[in-house]
């Protein structure tokens, strides 16, 4: 996906910020401060199943009163106080793999019944790319960044 594009389809939801490194948006709640409170990036735009779970996972958050400043990054990792998750692509069998992740991510997936399995690995790894696949990781990321 290029710059452009993806600025374009970040425009309905908020003011993404284009940067050297890649794309940002902000999704701040500005009555409960604006504390750091997560971070999610996937280090490759052009990685398209990817970027469709996150601009679903954007697109169902902006219902939604979500405190603090929570981030998404497209193309790098962010500088940012609070937690910094990466999700990537592995081409693989299907479903998510939860790698090196923190045990509360863990915990929120099981609490919303969201099918993952552990892997190796650092991040969360979409491990396919079907609709379903897709489906499964938007799930996840509206559940961490609500949750968290």
């Amino acid at each position: 996906m290029k710059r452009g594009d993806l600025i374009e389809m970040l425009k309905p939801y908020g003011e993404p910020l284009e940067t050297p490194e890649g794309v940002l948006f902000e999704m701040v709640d500005e009555e409960s401060g604006t504390y750091d409170r997560i971070a999610i990036y996937t280090p490759d735009i052009g990685q398209e199943t990817v970027m469709r779970a996150f601009l679903q996972a954007i697109e169902d958050l902006t219902d939604h009163d979500i405190p603090g400043r929570n981030v998404f990054a497209f193309g790098f990792r962010p500088d940012f106080e609070g937690t910094v998750m990466e999700v990537s692509f592995r081409s693989g069998k299907g479903g998510v793999l939860l790698g090196r992740v923190p045990e509360r991510i863990v915990e929120i997936a099981k609490r919303n019944r969201i099918p993952f399995e552990r892997g190796d690995g650092k991040g969360i790894l979409l491990n396919g790319s079907s609709g379903e696949d897709v489906d499964v990781l938007t799930k996840l990321i509206e559940a961490v960044v609500f949750e968290w």
